[in-house]
């Protein structure tokens, strides 16, 4: 890949790049000793961090238009293309067809059996807490790394926004946005629901990532859904931001 790289001038996509068993079992052990020693809020807490950070210092992205940002996202000279693989899939989706850690994660269970219980714990505290939208712990990271990256990649200027809109775990499992916050995520996506499944079926996570000029249409809805899907925490947060917000991350 490094010479693909040197030639291109693009960075190699997430997809790309060879994985390794011992670097899996080793970074999975790592955050299996989090767990056991800090329990599932400590877990929780550090992914979310770990995540926060690891989008500052990213490289910030401004690109002239919509076009040339999907276009930086589908050639792998987008950051979200670097660390993710994320491919524009239609309107203003964008999906991971393999999330970088179901290996990882596959390869930890063959070998050393499931993962704490602190793992689904941490899940369900991100899920009650920040947004609706975790099915498996590595999610956390990614979520919390998106919301950081988001606003540090900017469209003419003005960073773009995003909404989770479906994941899957590394065993098949699949969460998507609860069906009152669903019509409206999907209405601004520019797709159907039929196509939301297909994609989430074929990738890993489906979101939504959309310009700065298309946040204010449904701000009002969005704070009254909000408790639904994202935890009172987030929600509180939709409704300071007032009708001019776009949904929360």
């Amino acid at each position: 890949m490094a010479n693909e790289r040197s030639v291109t001038g693009r960075r190699a996509m997430a997809q790309e790049l060879p994985t390794n068993p011992f670097v899996d079992v080793a970074m999975t052990l790592f955050l299996e000793d989090i767990a056991e020693k800090q329990g599932s809020e400590g877990l929780l807490d550090y992914m979310m961090a770990q995540g926060t950070s690891l989008a500052e210092a990213m490289p910030a992205e401004d690109y002239p238009t919509w076009d040339d940002f999907i276009a930086a996202i589908n050639e792998g000279r987008s950051i979200f293309s670097a660390l993710e693989g994320m491919e524009h899939f239609a309107g203003y989706v964008l999906v991971t067809p393999v999330s970088p850690f179901h290996e990882a994660i596959a390869t930890y269970v063959s070998l050393m059996g499931e993962m704490l219980p602190a793992h689904a714990e941490a899940v369900a505290l991100y899920n009650g807490r920040v947004q609706n939208s975790a099915v498996e712990s590595m999610n956390i990271l990614h979520q919390s790394f998106r919301k950081a990256l988001v606003l540090r990649v900017s469209v003419d200027g003005r960073p773009v926004k995003y909404a989770e809109l479906a994941n899957k775990a590394y065993d098949g499992q699949i969460i998507m946005a609860p069906e009152g916050w669903l019509e409206v995520l999907l209405e601004r996506a520019q797709i159907s629901l039929t196509q939301l499944q297909m994609a989430i079926r074929q990738n890993s996570s489906v979101i939504l990532v959309y310009p700065p000029g298309e946040a204010a249409a449904r701000g009002a809805e969005m704070a009254v859904l909000a408790p639904k899907v994202l935890g009172m925490a987030a929600a509180e947060a939709a409704s300071e931001a007032g009708p001019a917000e776009a949904p929360a991350e």
